[in-house]
């Protein structure tokens, strides 16, 4: 059992010789090809090529006012489907089934997943963790923090607002939760890429017109629109 949640530790499908991964969290809800590619590039660019991405849905982010669209086994199938067909990706389900064990269901903090991510995987491993700028923005809110960097050192995708590395930097300078020394490492985590698509857009576009339905089965893997159809997921017309 872990002592921060007083569960056990769902387990962590990767390979024995893997000693590099980069963790990615997110509602995924749905899961679109900006998330798979731009995430399994910083992977490679960052780490390499022998590197694996973990994608770790949410349960419930304690700084969104409403929980994901799709429900927890919608996201975890929808991510099995975006992770198939694509190399050293893999799926840990720890937040949900920790959150599901627990009445009313809690909130996920990403300092205890890398907390429990750490006690299964081993001192050795190296952990990093890809975030969208937005989140960089709002660290300082999250749950310690500092920690979170101590576990994970963060690798930064820009997107809106912030996508520039000086329009993120002056941001979290404002909040007066950063020294410079920290200000400065965190330009030097800013990746070149930039998502900008986003689950919002999405789900908006599925429930949309016959030509915004159009533009969102191009932002996603084929199984997965496949499978939003058959659910009727998002306003889509159910096949």
């Amino acid at each position: 059992m872990h002592p921060a949640s007083g569960r056990s530790i769902t387990p962590l499908p990767l390979p024995p010789e893997c000693m590099e991964v980069m963790i990615f969290g997110g509602t995924f809800d749905p899961p679109h090809l900006a998330h798979l590619e731009l995430a399994c590039a910083a992977r490679d660019a960052v780490l390499g090529t022998g590197a694996w991405l973990v994608l770790v849905p949410v349960a419930r982010s304690p700084h969104k006012p409403i929980g994901p669209t799709a429900s927890d086994q919608d996201r975890l199938a929808m991510l099995a489907l975006a992770a198939q067909g694509r190399t050293r990706v893999t799926v840990w389900s720890d937040e949900i089934d920790r959150a599901a064990a627990q009445t009313p269901p809690s909130s996920s903090y990403t300092v205890d997943t890398l907390e429990r991510a750490r006690t299964i995987l081993g001192p050795d491993l190296q952990m990093r963790l890809l975030i969208g700028s937005d989140q960089a923005c709002s660290m300082h809110r999250w749950r310690e923090p500092r920690r979170v960097i101590e576990l994970a050192e963060p690798v930064v995708l820009l997107r809106e607002p912030y996508t520039t590395a000086e329009r993120l930097i002056e941001a979290m300078e404002a909040t007066g939760f950063w020294t410079a020394v920290e200000l400065q490492r965190w330009r030097a985590r800013v990746s070149l890429l930039v998502m900008r698509a986003s689950s919002t857009d999405v789900r908006a576009m599925l429930g949309g017109t016959a030509n915004e339905r159009a533009l969102a089965e191009r932002l996603l893997d084929a199984p997965v629109l496949s499978y939003i159809r058959e659910r009727g997921l998002y306003g889509a017309p159910a096949v």
